[in-house]
């Protein structure tokens, strides 16, 4: 009798075997701890695992600017402006108007080379936080609009 069933065992033993194994991993980490990690790994210049770590802040907290500010800083850092372009304005549609993601978004910009959108971006930032960095930031826009203007004069 066994021996008419060891077969079937046999085939269904092998295909348990077979078969995928779908494992999920909970992430004990918060979005402050993956943030945090990404700062460490961003001073000791491992980018991509910076990278990494700030992605997985931003999916444990959507609406926390802190990691949207260090991607995009991390992007602009690599001189990445498109990358870090598209993660400031990502946190801003997240988080509405934020001057510090205003202010980093006309920095980026500016070194785009698009200054009356950046100064349009940090006049926001002043007009709902007036901070010195801002104002730099407002400074540097205006001397570059000065320089472009004064190379186009014959």
């Amino acid at each position: 009798m066994i021996t008419r069933f060891l077969p079937l065992l046999l085939m269904i033993a092998l295909a348990g075997c077979a078969m995928p194994k779908i494992v999920v991993f909970d992430d004990p980490l918060t979005a402050q701890q993956h943030n945090d990690l990404g700062v460490a790994y961003e001073e000791k210049g491992d980018f991509g695992l910076a990278e990494k770590e700030y992605e997985k802040a931003l999916k444990k907290n959507r609406e926390w600017v802190i990691p949207y500010l260090n991607l995009g800083h991390l992007y602009y850092r690599q001189d990445k402006l498109d990358r870090a372009e598209h993660i400031l304005r990502e946190g801003l549609r997240a988080k509405g108007d934020h001057p510090d993601l205003l202010n980093n978004l006309a920095w980026v910009l500016m070194e785009k080379g698009r200054l009356e959108h950046a100064q349009y971006l940090v006049d926001k930032a002043i007009s709902i936080e007036d901070k010195e960095e801002y104002r730099d930031t407002r400074r540097e826009i205006l001397e570059r609009k000065k320089d472009r203007v004064n190379r186009n004069l014959p």
